[in-house]
């Protein structure tokens, strides 16, 4: 067969789709290569996001436990500040109450007679105390 005009068109009508689906896929792999670029940049992006807030909570945590620790620290300290004040003002009281107890027993000894008048007396007032108490109720 010769080359007709014909034949002629169908080669270059070939030539043509090929080259059009030629350029089509190259199109088409442009574009996917474009969108995986653009994805691996939104990805890298997301990622470098992720890292900055993760650093920023871990460095928040760390601040708030040194905080913590401090203020633990402290409250241990004024704890046991207090408790060496209570325990010297416990054996201050204890001494002191131990001092009176012994003025009213030497003052007893010395004063037997005046020590069971002050008795009696302290009893019949709680005594009357307690009566006027149950008289009004």
């Amino acid at each position: 067969m010769a080359d007709t005009p014909i034949s002629d068109a169908l080669d270059d009508l070939k030539d043509g789709v090929s080259s059009a689906a030629e350029k089509a896929r190259d199109g088409v792999n442009d574009g996917v290569n474009a969108a995986r670029e653009r994805w691996k940049g939104v990805s890298d992006d997301v990622r470098n996001r992720y890292q900055k807030v993760s650093d920023d909570v871990r460095r928040g945590a760390e601040r708030a436990s040194k905080e913590l620790r401090k203020q633990a620290d402290a409250a241990r300290e004024r704890y046991e500040d207090t408790a060496a004040n209570v325990r010297q003002g416990y054996k201050k009281v204890k001494g002191q109450a131990s001092d009176v107890s012994d003025q009213v027993s030497t003052y007893v000894r010395e004063n037997p007679g005046k020590s069971v008048l002050i008795a009696a007396g302290v009893g019949f007032l709680i005594g009357l105390l307690f009566r006027g108490r149950s008289d009004d109720e």
